[in-house]
């Protein structure tokens, strides 16, 4: 017999060398029944069969599951997210089947461990994924684990506690005060150019302003009730804004001069595309459209920014940087922080501060010299 064949170890059960080389440890658990534990060698078999029979000594034994990694995100997507928004789960499957079931959705879930969550942070950043994309990868894997401890499945998470790449902030492409009108002008060009200048004037998301529609504006009162998107990734369809971030808009007169235009625009659009002009529930009354009446891609939108900044000389423009440039341009301009973080959608004023506080160092010189105005109309 083996030196490591079937023997008690220290009182805690036993372990025996099996037929294809391994080793099992059995013990017995808090339910009265016998368990075992696998392992490639007699030590990594004792000390798995010390950390069963520890966990039944302190009564945080937990019967051993056959579920896989996969099987239970697979749990998790379905049973554990009716607070989520369905945009939310779509991106939650596309990270857990693109990057976490390749690597470790064989694993068992009681087997998973920190070498395991490591394993699929190196794949992703060996493939080069974006840093964001890393950490909402290892923020499913830890969620979904923090439900099975809840669900009594394990008793730890090895997601926890893990040294994630940082992320390096993003260079904003703002449109000065200076480059406005050439940007304006050059946007004016571009069949999709009022798209364009609209997230300028506005502030609001790509998606955001691909699922505005008609009836959410009231140009008569110069305002706009955003309460939905068209994402950028997977079929077209009408979502709740990011972060279910509802909320109305009011317009400049420059914006509603803009809608007012980009109306005559479509109807022309619509006369000369004819049969060929797009119906349907998602696109008949959209704001922005294409030359056929088809809704707005992301790549469209983002060929025509870089077509027009390339025109001014930011040819890495992004739509999104139009955003950006809203927001230098409202505190700029001396909007308080409170109405310029209402009109971005953001949680709270500090995580609008935060992004733009770089860009908007003149903004207290502004505020001051409107302060002043005030005070000498007061006196006067």
């Amino acid at each position: 017999m083996s030196k490591f064949g079937t023997r008690a170890l220290n009182g805690m059960g036993s372990i025996r060398k099996r037929k294809d080389g391994t080793y099992e440890g059995r013990y017995t658990g808090s339910d009265g029944r016998q368990h075992s534990v696998y392992a490639k060698t007699p030590k990594a078999c004792g000390e798995a069969l010390r950390t069963a029979t520890h966990s039944v000594d302190a009564g945080t034994w937990l019967e051993p599951s056959t579920l896989s990694v996969k099987q239970w995100l697979n749990t998790w997507l379905s049973d554990y997210q009716g607070h989520t928004t369905p945009r939310t789960v779509q991106v939650y499957r596309g990270l857990v089947d693109r990057y976490i079931t390749p690597v470790i959705g064989v694993v068992r879930l009681t087997a998973l461990s920190p070498i395991h969550v490591r394993k699929v942070i190196s794949e992703m950043q060996k493939n080069g994924r974006a840093v964001s994309t890393i950490r909402n990868a290892h923020g499913v894997i830890s969620a979904a684990c923090n439900a099975a401890i809840e669900a009594k499945l394990i008793n730890t998470n090895p997601a926890e506690g893990m040294k994630l790449p940082q992320r390096t902030k993003t260079k904003l492409h703002i449109i000065d005060r200076e480059q406005i009108p050439a940007f304006v002008a050059a946007a004016r060009e571009d069949v999709n150019g009022n798209a364009l200048i609209f997230l300028l004037y506005t502030g609001l998301r790509a998606a955001e302003l691909r699922g505005l529609q008609w009836n959410d504006v009231d140009l008569d009162a110069a305002s706009m009730h955003i309460h939905q998107q068209i994402p950028c990734h997977g079929a077209p369809a009408f979502a709740p804004p990011k972060d279910n971030s509802v909320r109305t808009i009011e317009l400049t007169p420059q914006a509603v001069a803009l809608l007012k235009q980009q109306r005559k625009a479509q109807a022309a659009a619509r006369l000369a595309a004819g049969e060929k002009w797009e119906t349907g529930d998602l696109v008949d009354d959209l704001v922005f459209r294409s030359a056929r009446g088809h809704f707005l891609s992301e790549s469209v939108l983002a060929k025509a920014a870089h077509a027009i900044g390339a025109k001014i000389g930011v040819p890495e423009l992004h739509p999104h940087d139009l955003r950006h440039s809203y927001a230098v341009a409202a505190l700029r301009s001396g909007a308080d922080i409170k109405t310029v973080q209402s009109n971005l959608g953001h949680k709270n004023a500090a995580m609008t501060l935060d992004v733009y506080a770089a860009y908007t160092t003149d903004a207290g010189k502004v505020a001051a010299e409107k302060l002043s105005k005030y005070f000498d109309d007061a006196l006067n």
